[in-house]
């Protein structure tokens, strides 16, 4: 009896607590209509509030008036609340660059998580069965994939998304939904052929089964079982690293590089994978299919270089600096060039790094007397030519380092002092005439150094 399989699957994996608060997506189709009857059916033993949810994609324009018109009509014959939203789901794909299936996918998502903070809900049911399962690791074990695609559908993902009939096949739950009278309506857009799912089920399957393997379903949904107990397995200990590794923050998230290379490669995939789950979750982006991501960042931190700034979608940006890792969410600001003349005597703020700069002369005992600070440096007065400017880095540009012979260019100077390609156009330069007397915060120039014969001194603050 399918109510029974239902249970025992809710049971096995606790999917469902006193007195939740559940969003059901449902589509019409039979597999979410016999869901919605499940759930309606358990609605007093488990405490259960149930708000149904309905997603008209723009894609269908007949055949979705009346899916929605079915779905109203059951709410309102069980006396649940309806919530419904109708989107544009071509011009999002064409937006976004995905598939017409990834595109409604990514909508219905955004719309569930956005009731379940409208309801103060704790999950989201849907209605996806065996026979999903099995499509969906034969679709990844075609596209190519490794074991956190091929464990397939999870029976509940992050703890909000649950599947209570991801152990019944749709044989079954239709032949229920005959059997007590459940109203479904057929999706036409399940039988077209260019979508690869439906070539699975409808050609693929059928000749694996009839000319290879008879029981093929019920041998890839077992063989799904136990890959999924193995990625359970190292998703815990890829777990116990990132709580040893990842330093978070108010917005960052950050690791050392050596302790993160020093893992298996299994465990430093799923790492990056927590990290962008919880960066993601900051913003809600939490649907099925935003992973894609995590291999663009585990392939690059995998080249080992020195350092690397890279911007992901949503905000999100991943930044290398040598062996400090930092992710995080809010975008980059690319710092502009600039060339600022200076007030000498006086105050002068440059906007483009938001900082100002005090030049004052000052006398030698100052100059003694003085800690060294990296924002301060003092400069002999008559080796500059006024007046004095301030710029960011060129290609090109070279320099007398204090204590050393001969100029060296400011690239190798970077690279000596590890700082990163793309914080280098930040750090301002001090130039005169055409020498660069001091990079900020690093070291001033051997010809313009405060010497014996040195008369006049020149402090220069950048705060």
């Amino acid at each position: 009896m399918l109510f029974n399989q239902f249970k025992r699957t809710v049971d096995h994996y606790q999917l469902l607590k006193k007195g939740d608060r559940l969003i059901v997506g449902v589509s019409a189709g039979v597999d979410s209509m016999v869901l919605l009857h499940l759930l309606n059916a358990c609605r007093e033993a488990f405490d259960l509030f149930l708000i149904i949810a309905h997603v008209n994609h723009g894609l269908r324009p007949e055949e979705s008036e009346r899916e929605a018109e079915l779905v109203h009509k059951e709410s309102e014959r069980l006396g649940l609340p309806f919530e419904y939203a109708e989107f544009n789901v071509k011009e999002f794909q064409k937006l976004g660059g995905f598939s017409l299936q990834d595109a409604a996918r990514k909508i219905r998502f955004r719309f569930f998580y956005d009731l379940l903070q409208k309801h103060d809900a704790q999950k989201i049911v849907l209605g996806h069965n065996a026979d999903d399962q099995v499509e969906t690791v034969l679709l990844r074990l075609i596209r190519g994939s490794g074991l956190q695609g091929l464990k397939g559908i999870l029976p509940i993902r992050e703890g909000k998304v649950i599947r209570p009939l991801l152990e019944v096949w749709r044989e079954e739950i239709e032949s229920h939904a005959l059997e007590k009278r459940i109203p479904f309506l057929l999706d036409s857009s399940n039988l077209k052929r260019e979508y690869l799912r439906n070539r699975i089920r409808l050609s693929l399957i059928p000749l694996i089964e009839k000319e290879y393997q008879p029981n093929f379903k019920e041998t890839l949904l077992r063989t799904s079982s136990i890959l999924r107990e193995e990625n359970n397995y190292l998703e815990r200990g890829a777990e116990e690293e990132y709580q040893k590794i990842v330093k978070e923050e108010e917005d960052t998230l950050s690791f050392k590089f050596s302790e993160y290379q020093s893992l298996h490669q299994a465990i430093q995939w799923r790492v990056i994978k927590k990290i962008l789950g919880s960066i993601y979750h900051w913003g809600m982006i939490t649907e099925e299919g935003e992973w894609s991501d995590v291999n663009k960042i585990y392939q690059t931190l995998k080249q080992s270089s020195p350092s690397f700034f890279l911007e992901l979608p949503h905000g999100v940006w991943i930044e290398k600096r040598y062996n400090n890792v930092l992710l995080g969410k809010g975008g980059a600001k690319p710092s502009p060039p600039f060339e600022v003349e200076l007030i000498f005597p006086g105050r002068t703020f440059i906007k483009e790094i938001e900082k100002e700069v005090v030049i004052e002369e000052t006398d030698r005992d100052q100059f003694r007397n003085y800690d060294e600070t990296p924002h301060i440096a003092f400069i002999d007065y008559e080796s500059l030519q006024f007046p004095l400017r301030m710029r960011n880095f060129s290609p090109g540009d070279r320099f007398n380092p204090l204590g050393a012979r001969g100029t060296q260019k400011l690239k190798e100077f970077f690279i000596d002092h590890k700082v990163p390609r793309f914080e280098r156009h930040k750090i301002p330069l001090l130039i005169s005439g055409e020498m660069i007397a001091w990079i900020v915060g690093y070291r001033i120039d051997e010809r313009v150094k405060v010497t014996e014969k040195t008369k006049r001194v020149l402090k220069v603050m950048v705060a």
